[in-house]
């Protein structure tokens, strides 16, 4: 198994996954590289047709490159993408919070519908998101896409941290 991790809180969050010593976990180490996840996907399914990546991506980054999600229907490829869908870039908000780190909502688990294959999951509450993965198991034939709502102002433990050293640093 391969677990791509998006940087920003899916990074930091990702980091508390408990992983098998034969699954491998990659993620960029810098912002320059946001919209990494999805198309890594893609990579790494090249490389290995038989590992199915777990991505991690937040909705600010899979806006920017999330429709890569086209190819991986084009190629018969099957990773499941979880959507961290915090209506924006959650990683900026405790540091210089404003408007400017909102993105438009979208229905991500209705691009399958867009796409034509694939299955989707809209996901409000932790028994729906274990649910939604089991499902998504069931169907290793296609790409998953959960869609997670999370509170605008969630944040992992050590993204928490990490803001609030690097918040005092920035001046509004």
């Amino acid at each position: 198994m391969i677990v791509l991790a998006e940087i920003g809180d899916a990074l930091f969050g990702g980091l508390d996954l408990f992983v098998h010593n034969k699954t491998r976990f990659l993620s960029p180490a810098y912002y320059a590289s946001l919209g990494f996840a999805v198309p890594a996907s893609l990579g790494a399914q090249c490389a290995n047709p038989n590992v199915r990546p777990i991505v991690l991506v937040g909705d600010g980054a899979f806006q920017m490159t999330g429709m890569e999600l086209s190819t991986i229907a084009r190629y018969d490829f099957n990773p499941i993408v979880i959507v961290l869908n915090n209506r924006g870039y959650g990683t900026e908000r405790p540091m210089l919070d404003g408007k400017f780190n909102d993105v438009l909502l979208w229905n991500y688990h209705r691009l399958p519908e867009l796409l034509g294959t694939g299955r989707g999951f809209e996901i409000w509450y932790e028994d729906e998101l274990e649910a939604a993965l089991l499902k998504s198991r069931s169907h290793p034939d296609t790409f998953c896409i959960l869609n997670v709502h999370l509170d605008p102002n969630d944040s992992s433990r050590s993204l928490k941290q990490l803001t609030a050293a690097l918040g005092k640093k920035v001046i509004a």
